[in-house]
């Protein structure tokens, strides 16, 4: 049995929005819309992810997952915040952040 997962919508930054994917087991992060990147806005997005994963692991999630298409722009810019590939799901990466 497959559990169902919910979405918490509405998360935004300077030129960015984030929607979360969770459910019991997991705590994923997407970036859904990235108007442009700069140093500034990756920094932005840096600093969340070290807030969040502090907070999600003290509620219980073993971290924050990432789903990306391999050899992606996403893929590229989850590595450069410190993402891992962890394994592959149907044709894509998913990647664990590293604190």
């Amino acid at each position: 049995m497959q559990v169902q997962s919910k979405s918490l919508n509405g998360v935004k930054g300077s030129c960015f929005e984030i929607r979360l994917e969770y459910n019991p087991q997991y705590m994923i992060v997407h970036l859904p819309v990235v108007e442009k990147m700069t140093r500034d806005i990756f920094l932005e997005l840096k600093f969340l992810l070290e807030d969040w994963s502090e907070f999600f692991k003290m509620v219980g999630y073993k971290g924050i997952h990432a789903v990306v298409e391999p050899d992606s722009k996403a893929e590229k810019l989850a590595k450069m915040l410190n993402f891992e590939l962890l394994g592959d799901y149907q044709s894509n990466h998913i990647l664990i952040y590293k604190d």
